[in-house]
């Protein structure tokens, strides 16, 4: 015979895998085709599969196999599972295969607007061979990503494990109010905790959200979640309430028709590159890590000088009176 049949659970591994098969593709035949087996074989996986499950799960007549409602309902459930096997299958054989062409690049989901496609550019113009690999995920996602080698290289905000990290700051940050333009409160030079206090928030879900955020909005109680940072904005776009956000965020804020005004009383944020230690593409003097530092800077002290050229303050923030 083709394949042993035994009931054990490596062939009812591949009965199961072959009777998803069948009601992928309508019949036994094609099903053989397709997994590059005998017709026989396959109607022998389908009887062990069937007395595994305990009844018959195809109605046979002229026009072939017709599933039952129970074969719909393992087929379902057997898709989802197949589907995750072959991901986990797919990562395994990615983790061997060489990495020197391929950067993953871990930050905010907010960053790929406009920061991390400029990072990108840079790069390529600096290593046309690189392959780029962009994860949007939250800060403690990131840092998972970076310490099983998910990703090479995020951008996250301090306080890191240097146990596990190096880093190097490329900014810090103050807190800041994000408004409507419309909203009352958009034309203040300062918004205070005490002024917001009837506002509805827009914050992120409460285990993602920093405790120095915490703090600051100690009693207020936020009218809408997200549990992706920086997303806030699309919701104070529409004029749904306010957020209390840091100003590096904020600085991603240029394609949205919000007012940005400095928040009191104000935490205080670092904002790294880092990597994990010992990395083997990574390090301090790496042409990837000034990259990322130089546009950084870059594209700070391009939004400075345009501030500072429609009369704002040195801090960014509209000059008082």
């Amino acid at each position: 015979m083709e394949e042993s049949l035994g009931r054990n659970s490596k062939a009812g591994f591949r009965s199961a895998q072959i009777f998803r098969e069948i009601i992928r593709t309508g019949s036994t035949r094609r099903a053989a085709k397709e997994l590059g087996i005998t017709q026989s074989a396959v109607s022998q996986h389908l009887k062990l599969f069937e007395d595994t499950v305990g009844e018959e799960l195809f109605v046979r007549d002229r026009r072939g196999l017709i599933p039952t409602t129970r074969a719909i309902e393992l087929y379902n459930r057997l898709d989802r599972y197949f589907e995750t096997v072959g991901r986990i299958e797919r990562e395994i054989t990615d983790s061997f295969r060489s990495k020197q062409s391929r950067l993953t690049i871990a930050a905010p989901h907010i960053f790929a607007l406009k920061l991390i496609p400029q990072i990108i550019d840079a790069l390529n113009d600096l290593d046309p061979s690189l392959e780029f690999h962009f994860r949007a995920q939250r800060y403690d996602e990131i840092a998972q990503s970076i310490v099983t080698g998910e990703a090479d290289i995020g951008i996250s905000r301090l306080p890191l494990d240097g146990r596990f990290f190096e880093w190097q700051i490329v900014a810090d940050s103050t807190s800041v109010c994000v408004l409507h333009p419309d909203h009352p409160l958009a034309r203040k030079d300062v918004i205070t905790l005490d002024g917001i206090s009837d506002e509805p928030l827009i914050d992120l879900e409460k285990e993602y959200t920093s405790s120095k955020l915490g703090s600051l909005a100690h009693g207020r109680s936020a009218k809408i979640f997200s549990d992706t940072i920086g997303l806030d904005v699309s919701f104070v776009a529409h004029g749904m309430g306010i957020a209390i956000d840091n100003e590096f965020i904020a600085q991603q804020y240029q394609m949205f028709d919000v007012r940005i005004v400095p928040f009191r009383p104000s935490a205080n944020y670092h904002y790294v590159v880092f990597w994990r230690r010992s990395s083997d593409k990574i390090s301090h003097h790496s042409a990837i890590v000034e990259t990322f530092v130089k546009v950084i800077k870059r594209e700070q002290s391009l939004r400075m000088n345009a501030l500072l050229a429609d009369g704002h303050t040195e801090a960014g923030f509209p000059r008082a009176g």
